[in-house]
C-alpha cells in the first residue's frame, strides 16, 4: 500500500471516528474495562462473587461514564477486592502503593493514572515495551511516574500470585505472610531493572520527539527501543538477573514496530516543507519551525442521475 493509500484510509477512519465520537469512546472504555477487570479473575480471582460475569459488565457499563481517571480507581477497588480475600496483608501493601499513586497524582501530575492499569495489563499481553514507548511520544516530561508506579504495581501482583498457596495456609502467622511478599517482592532486582528502564526510556522518548528534529517522533522511538535493550542487557549483567536475551530482543523490535505505526497514524507530517517563522514581542524573540501535515484530497462521490425519456 502506498502512504497516499494509507493517508486517505487514515483519513477516512478519523472523519467516521470523529462522527460516532459520542458512541464510540463509551464503547472503547466499556470493552478496556472487561478486559481489565478479565484479566484480574484470570490471575487473581479469588473473590467469587466478583468472577460473576453479570458483576464484570455492570462494572464495565458503569465504566462507560466516568473518565479515565475514574476507572483507574475503579480498577484499584476491584484488584483489592480479590487480594484482600487471599491476604489482608497482600492488600495493604497494594493499598499503601495506590495510596502514593493518587498523591503523586494529584499533586504533580494531572492525567495519565490509567497507565497504573496498562502497565500491568502490558505485561500480561507480552508486550510491556509498549507502554514507555507510547507514554513518551504521547504523554508530558512527567509521564514516566505513572509508568514506574505501573511496574510496581504488576511485580507485587506478581509476588502474590506467585505465593497464594504459601498464603492461604492457615499455619502461617500473620508476619510470616506478610514477611513472605515482602522478601519476594522488594528482593526482586527484575522489579527495579524493569522500574528503572521504564521510567529511562520514557524520559528519553519524551525528550527525543520533542526536538527540532526531521522525524523526531520516528527516531525518538527507534532511540527508546536501543536504550531499553542497553540497560536490560547491562543491568542484567550487573544484578545477575535471568534476563533472556532472545526474548528481550523480539519483544522490543515487535513493540517498536507498534509504537512506530501509532506514531505514524496520530502524527503524519510533511518533512519536504517545512516553514520557518520569526516573529517578535515586547520582551521575547521567536524563531518557530513548523511542519505541515500531510493531507491526502479526498474526491467527494459525484451522483449522476440518469433519466430516460417516455
Amino acid at each position: 500500500m502506498t502512504v497516499e493509500g494509507f493517508l486517505d484510509i487514515q483519513q477516512r477512519v478519523k472523519g467516521w471516528f470523529a462522527n460516532y465520537e459520542m458512541y464510540l469512546i463509551p464503547a472503547l472504555k466499556f470493552f478496556t474495562m472487561m478486559a481489565v477487570l478479565l484479566t484480574m479473575n484470570w490471575h487473581l480471582g479469588y473473590r467469587l462473587l466478583q468472577m460473576r460475569w453479570i458483576l464484570v459488565i455492570l462494572v464495565s457499563l458503569v465504566c462507560c461514564l466516568l473518565p479515565w481517571s475514574g476507572m483507574t480507581v475503579i480498577s484499584g477497588v476491584y484488584l483489592l477486592g480479590h487480594v484482600s480475600a487471599l491476604t489482608w496483608e497482600g492488600a495493604a501493601l497494594l493499598a499503601t502503593v495506590f495510596l502514593i499513586a493518587v498523591m503523586v497524582h494529584y499533586l504533580f501530575l494531572p492525567g495519565g493514572s490509567f497507565l497504573l492499569v496498562l502497565v500491568p495489563m502490558a505485561f500480561y499481553l507480552r508486550i510491556p515495551y509498549l507502554i514507555p514507548l507510547l507514554a513518551g511520544i504521547f504523554g508530558t516530561g512527567l509521564t514516566f511516574i505513572p509508568v514506574g508506579l505501573g511496574v510496581v504495581v504488576y511485580y507485587l501482583m506478581a509476588a502474590i500470585e506467585k505465593n497464594a498457596i504459601y498464603l492461604l495456609d492457615p499455619s502461617h502467622q500473620i508476619q510470616e505472610r506478610f514477611l513472605q511478599i515482602l522478601q519476594t517482592f522488594a528482593g526482586n532486582r527484575t522489579l527495579v531493572l524493569a522500574a528503572a528502564a521504564f521510567c529511562l526510556v520514557a524520559l528519553a522518548v519524551y525528550g527525543i520527539s520533542h526536538l527540532s528534529l526531521d522525524y523526531s517522533p520516528f527516531i525518538a522511538v527507534g532511540a527508546g527501543c536501543v536504550l531499553l535493550l542497553l540497560i536490560y542487557l547491562i543491568g542484567g549483567f550487573l544484578f545477575e538477573t535471568n534476563v533472556s536475551v532472545g526474548g528481550t530482543l523480539f519483544g522490543c523490535l515487535v513493540c517498536t514496530l507498534l509504537a512506530e505505526f501509532f506514531t505514524f497514524w496520530r502524527r503524519t507530517l510533511d518533512y519536504s516543507r517545512p516553514e520557518f517563522l520569526e516573529y517578535e514581542d515586547d520582551e521575547y524573540v521567536y524563531f518557530v519551525k513548523a511542519v505541515p501535515k500531510m493531507v491526502v484530497e479526498t474526491p467527494d462521490p459525484q451522483i449522476w442521475e440518469i433519466s430516460s425519456r417516455h
